[in-house]
Parts: structure tokens; sequence; C-alpha cells
């Protein structure tokens, strides 16, 4: 009987735990799939059922814990974020772990940043940090270096923030992660805006546009969202308010899409600043309430206070002194003057501009003197307002020396800034320089070694080596003059293919360039009847330029042998569908039919670099758009045999001659007028497309398509 016992429970107790490790991949699926509100509310009830049911292990139940803690944060319950926390640092007590020590802390310190408080996000980011870096995990570690940037700008420290994100870049080329260095990037831009430095993060938001359609589709609408956010401070920072505007516009209707509430509120609030720079104070008034509503229900009361002071600021601007002082009053008292630094800072010097407005001297003059420690974040703007607040109590000495104090804050400001912007110029050369230093010490040690290694087979073989010197050197010399002589060869080609290149080049700008003087011109002389639309003739010839000189520095990477792949294994399936997903709207749009056509593919993998596949297909498409007549049909198509995937492209007519057919891949190759590069075609995208075929280990063909147009056929090897 008791074995009988013991036999049903061991089975039972399998039984359970094997249903548990179900729940939890189950759990897992969906943690990494979740998007909308609804959905990760029915996550946190499944975390909270497997966390009672007390049969995970250690490793299962800190990954739960983890999870459950990152969607309150996302859902704006820092109560239970809280909880969440503190039970996975229990069991961190029994159950060592670099990774989930880090997860800890990153979590804490975007917590503590999502609700306002930076200053106390710092020492947890710095271990979260420190961590990942321990453990080797180059993508967590990335992360929480971006994170502790983003606090130390929030706390006006510029220098520790540009080095917390070399840090972070560092880490994320060790993981060869193309979007991390993305994000570097995008908060490198916020910086030179805070510096003024304006013309710089255009430049990197307008790179980063360019980037975007290769990234997989996934990603494509977080990027442009993040992208056209930097574009709108930029334009901001340029006191281009209604572009700016715009710009906030469109990062508000992604936000709306991507299920990001604190986000839509956050932009809300930033639209309604440019309104209120524009003086349109009722369309400001209807954002700033709209932004209020939301974070209210996340109950996120920082930001809530945030949104006030901005709608105070705007009362302040309308003149309305006793309702603006009111409020901002009613603000600083549920601030910090500790731990909110520079919101603390921003009302004071909103109060205290209410109170000399409002002709109140004597309490301008001691809110004054409560951030006088703070005085360093603006001292130029504290000294002038404590020259007004004494000059209207009667103290005309000390307003004189208070406005001397103010005129020299200003100038040291004027070098501060200067400083600041030369450390962060300076920090992408000291970076660019380190990595250079970094693979010339990794040179010479392997150089070293080699030589350790050499040096301890010397006394076994020096016989041998005697023996066969004159032999060697004979050999050596016949292999170096045919080195040498192919070297030539290799290099009067490449001369000739540059002098062909830039005859090219020389020859495809001259035209362009020519038409857009014409128009420039006539707009000069008012020849034209509508210059509307020839404004559009002259953006239309500027993006056809821009993209032949974009193709142009694609090719020059492959000719140099810095065409880089980030080779990943991908089902075959999925990436098919992630393809025709890209394209598919695009020929939409343009009155082209697309039709798909997908043989099994049952366990099929490839080893590609999937952004540069996307890069093909789009410029396929390219092609289509703009040389097939509308309406008109395009059908792409994966098959597969033993060693090779293949994928096909066809559109309808018009075709290619025969004759044309082999020169297709050939640069800037002028095919028959149907096909004329007056569509916007460079005329180098399929020699662009060839180079990444190839450097696949790939080949690709022209054909004619049975549709009546022209058929690429790309063939790739499978991992077998």
């Amino acid at each position: 009987m008791k074995i009988a016992f013991f036999v049903f429970f061991a089975f039972f107790s399998a039984a359970a735990f094997s249903s548990a490790n179900v729940k939890f991949d189950e759990f897992k699926v969906q943690a990494e799939s979740t998007k909308s509100s609804k959905e990760r509310q029915v996550l946190l009830k499944k975390a909270d059922d497997l966390l009672n049911s007390s049969l995970l292990s250690q490793a299962q139940t800190a990954y739960v814990l983890h999870r459950a803690a990152l969607v309150c944060i996302r859902e704006g319950c820092f109560d239970q974020t809280i909880i969440y926390l503190a039970k996975l640092e229990t069991l961190l007590e029994s159950f060592e772990s670099l990774e989930y020590s880090g997860k800890l802390n990153l979590s804490r310190g975007n917590m503590a940043i999502t609700r306002g408080n930076h200053f106390d996000a710092v020492p947890y980011l710095k271990a979260a940090a420190n961590f990942f870096e321990q453990a080797e995990l180059h993508t967590l570690s990335s992360h929480a270096n971006r994170f502790l940037a983003h606090a130390f700008q929030q706390l006006n420290k510029y220098s520790d923030a540009v080095i917390a994100l070399d840090a972070s870049l560092d880490a994320a080329v060790k993981a060869e992660n193309v979007q991390l260095e993305m994000a570097v990037a995008r908060q490198k831009s916020a910086i030179y805006t805070s510096l003024d430095l304006v013309e710089k993060s255009l430049e990197i938001q307008l790179q980063q546009l360019q980037k975007i359609p290769y990234l997989p589709k996934k990603s494509q609408e977080f990027w442009m969202s993040d992208t056209l956010w930097g574009l709108a401070e930029s334009y901001a920072a340029l006191e281009e308010h209604a572009k700016s505007y715009d710009y906030f516009k469109k990062v508000y209707e992604l936000d709306k899409r991507l299920n990001g509430k604190q986000d839509q509120a956050v932009t809300l609030r930033r639209m309604g600043e440019q309104k209120v720079a524009l003086k349109q104070f009722v369309e400001a008034s209807e954002h700033f309430n709209l932004s209020l509503e939301i974070l209210n229900e996340l109950d996120i009361p920082l930001a809530v206070l945030d949104t006030q002071t901005y709608i105070s600021e705007m009362h302040l601007r309308q003149g309305k002194l006793q309702l603006a002082k009111d409020s901002l009053e009613t603000i600083i008292e549920h601030l910090d003057i500790n731990k909110n630094v520079k919101s603390y800072s921003r009302v004071s010097y909103l109060l205290i501009d209410a109170y000399l407005q409002s002709e109140l001297y004597e309490q301008a003059h001691s809110q004054l003197r409560l951030i006088e420690r703070l005085k360093s974040n603006d001292i130029a703007k504290y000294y002038g307002f404590l020259a007004q607040a004494l000059q209207g109590m009667g103290d005309l000495a000390g307003a004189f020396e208070a406005q001397n104090q103010m005129h020299m804050a200003y100038k040291n400001k004027m070098k501060e800034q200067g400083s600041l912007k030369t450390l962060v110029l300076a920090s992408e050369s000291e970076y660019v320089t380190g990595q250079f230093e970094l693979k010339q010490a990794k040179a010479e040690q392997a150089l070293l070694k080699a030589e350790q290694t050499l040096t301890h087979y010397i006394g076994f073989s020096i016989v041998a080596v005697l023996l066969s010197i004159i032999g060697f050197v004979l050999v050596f010399t016949r292999q170096r003059r045919a080195r040498l002589e192919q070297e030539a060869k290799h290099l009067n080609q490449a001369l000739e293919l540059k002098k062909q290149l830039l005859a090219d080049v020389s020859h495809e700008l001259r035209t362009p360039l020519a038409v857009l003087k014409l128009h420039l011109e006539a707009l000069e002389h008012n020849l034209v009847s509508d210059p509307q639309a020839t404004y559009k003739v002259l953006n239309q010839r500027l993006d056809n330029l821009n993209l032949l000189i974009s193709d142009i520095y694609e090719l020059a990477q492959a000719d140099t042998g810095t065409f880089n792949l980030n080779l990943e294994k991908h089902d075959a399936s999925e990436l098919f569908d992630d393809l025709a997903g890209q394209i598919e709207d695009v020929l939409c749009d343009h009155d082209l039919h697309l039709e798909v056509k997908k043989s099994p593919l049952d366990k099929v993998l490839l080893e590609v670099d999937a952004a540069r596949l996307h890069q093909v297909v789009a410029n396929l498409s390219r092609n289509s758009i703009h040389y097939t007549d509308k309406p008109g049909e395009v059908c792409f198509e994966i098959s597969h045999n033993e060693q090779v995937v293949i994928l096909s492209f066809s559109d309808s007519s018009p075709g290619v001659s025969e004759q044309d057919l082999p020169h297709l891949f050939e640069r800037l190759f002028r095919c028959d007028k149907s096909r004329s590069r007056d569509l916007g075609g460079s005329g180098l995208g399929l020699s662009i497309c060839e180079k990444v075929v190839e450097a696949h280990g790939g080949e690709i063909s022209a054909f004619h398509s049975e549709l009546g147009g022209l058929k690429i056929e790309i063939t790739l090897p499978k991992v077998l």
C-alpha cells in the first residue's frame, strides 16, 4: 500500500512540475510578444498564478518576477512594481545571478526615471551596468549605460552623460546590435540639441531616417517615432515651432498605434509647448489637459507636476499672474529640493518671475534665497532676478552688484558652453581613436604570441630550417614577385574602374544640375506661371541626386571592403514573409498588385544579414514602381532545392531587350527609354543588389518575365 502511495505521489509531482513548465513556457512566449495594455493585464494575472504555484525553479521565478515588474512599470502601477522587485531581491539572496542582479537594479533605475526621480536612478543604473559588464551581457550593459546617460542629462551633468554614452556605444558594438547603436546616436543628438549644436543633431537624425527602411518591419515604426521626436526637438531648439509641432503630431499618431500611454502624454505636452510658443493658447490648453488626463490615470505624480508647470508658464505668458502664482506655489510644495533638482529649480524661477511681475519683491527674494545653492544650474538667470528683487526692495547697491554678477555669469556661461561642446565633439574623436588603438593592441598581442610560439619551436627545428633556407628564399622570392605583379594588376584595374565611375558620375550629375539651374533662374526672373509646380520639380530632382549619392556610397563601401554584413540564422519562411510584408503596401500605393508564391519551407534556414536583404528587395520594388506600366503586376516567389533558396521578383511590361539583359547589373547602365532614369532611379540599384547577394555567397541573374517585364532571380546558400 505504501509503495503504491509513493508511486502515485511521484507520478502526481512529476505531472505537476511538467504542467508548471508548460505554463511557464507559455508565459515566456506571451511576455515576448505582448503589446496592448489589455494583454499586459492578462500577463500579470498569469504571472501571479505561476508565482503562487510554488513549482517554478529559482531561475524561472526570477524571470517571472522581472517580467511582471517591467509590465507594471509600463502600466504605471509602481506600488506593485516595488513588491515584485522586493521579492526578486529576496530570491537573489539564495540564487546568485549577475544577470538578474543587474536586471533588478536596471528595473529600479527605470522606474525612478519614469517617475522623474533622476537623482535616485543614478546609483541603481551604475550598479546595473557593473553587473552586466561582469557577466559580459553587452546588450544589457548598453541599455543600462544609455539609461544612466539619460539620468545624467536630466541632472545637467553633460560630461557624465557623454562618458556613459561612450560606454553604451562600446557595449552595443560588442553586441553587434545596430539598433542599439542607433539608440545611442539618438541620445547623442539630444545632447547636441541641449548644447545648441542643432545642425549636428539634425545631421544625426537625417542619417537615422535613411537607415529605417532597412530595419526589420516590426522595428520601423518605433524608430520612425524616435527619429521624428529628435527632429521635432531640434526644430524647437531652432525656434521653428510650427515645424516642431508638425513633427510632434506625427510622433503622437505613431504613439497611439504603439499603445504607449505615457509616451502619448509626454508628446501631447510637447505639442502644447509649441502651441504656447506660437501664442495659440486654446489649442495648447487642449493638449495639456489631454496629457494631464493620461498621467493622472497612470498615477505618475512628478509627470503630472511637470505638465501643470507648463500650464502655469502659459498662464504667466498670458498675463494671468494670480492664477500662475497660485498654481506654482502648490506645485513647489510637492517637490523635493534635493531629489527633484531640475523640476524644483524650473518651478522656482517661474514663481520668482510671477512674484516680480506682481511687484512682490520680498517674496521673490525669499524664494531666491531658498534656491541659492541651486544657482549653479543657471547663474545668470539667478543674479538677473536677484538684481530685480533688490532694486524693487530699494537696495540699489546690492542690485548693482547682482547686475555685475549676472554679466560675469553670462561670460562664463558662454565659455562653459564652448567647453561642453568641445567635450562632446572630442569624445567622438577619442572613441574612434580608442577603437583604433584597441585593434592595434590586439594585433600587437597576436604578433607577440606568434613570436613566442616561433621562439619555442626554433630550438627543435633549427637544423631543418638551415637545410631548407636556400629553397625557402627561392620560393619566397618567386611568390613575392608574383604577388607584386598581381597587386599591380589589381591596382591598375581599380584605377580604371575609379576613372570610369568618376566619368559616369560626372555625366549623371551634369544633367539634373543643369535642370536645377534652369528652374532656379526661371524662378529668380519670375518666368514661371506655377511656382509650386516648379518647387515640386526641384524637390524631385534633389531627391534623385540624394539617391544617386547614397547609392554611390554603398558601392564605394563594397569596393573598399568595408561592406560589412551582420550575419544571423533566420527561418527562411519567416524572413520571406517579412520581405513580402515590407513591399506590399508600397506597391499597392503605386497601383501595382503583388502576388506572393511560397513553396513549403519546413525548417529551412538561411544565414544572412536581414537588413541587407530588405535593402535588396526595396531596390527591386523601387525599380518596378519606377518602370512598370500602371496598373501592373508584381510576383514575389520563394522556392528551394537541396543546396540553395531561390527568390524571384518579376514585374509586368515593359521589359528589356535581349541585348540589354547581360548589362543590367553594370553601374549606371542606360537601358532603353521605357526604363529611363528620369523616372527617379539612380542606375546603381541593381549593382548594389549584386554586391549584397555576392557578399552572402549567392548569385543574382536577370531574365525576361512571364508577366511581360523583368525577372530578377536570387539564389542564397542554405544552412545545411
